[in-house]
């Protein structure tokens, strides 16, 4: 049940109303997802905008993640299935938005229990 985005790239990285926090938007149009997460200064310090970026996600931890940029533990606060997927979930605390626009049926899945893992390399 693992969502690869191979061919994301961070679309911007923005300054956002609390202090010391950036919002990323990442983005793989060939996939039809985007991803936006706010991240603190220092784990954000790591990643530029326009810069391509790999991203994983399952239900389960992902081996080797600790050897990845980021990596991250979240929680699904919200899933619709309107006009794809669009999953609304915490990461520390922190917000998270992932919409896929092609969902399977494998991706949808992933974000069936309350957790998931997500790894940017």
């Amino acid at each position: 049940m693992v969502i690869r985005l191979k061919d994301a790239i961070v679309e911007s990285i923005q300054e956002t109303e609390t202090r010391r926090l950036k919002l990323l938007k990442l983005s793989s149009r060939s996939e039809g997802a985007s991803i936006s997460v706010e991240l603190p200064d220092a784990l954000s310090s790591t990643i530029a905008p326009n810069e391509p970026i790999g991203v994983i996600i399952d239900s389960k931890p992902i081996p080797k993640g600790e050897s990845a940029r980021l990596y991250v533990e979240g929680s699904v606060f919200k899933r619709s299935e309107d006009n794809g997927l669009r999953v609304v979930g915490s990461i520390g605390g922190l917000r998270i938005v992932i919409d896929l626009a092609k969902a399977t049926a494998s991706q949808i899945n992933t974000f069936a229990s309350e957790k998931f893992y997500m790894v940017l390399k």
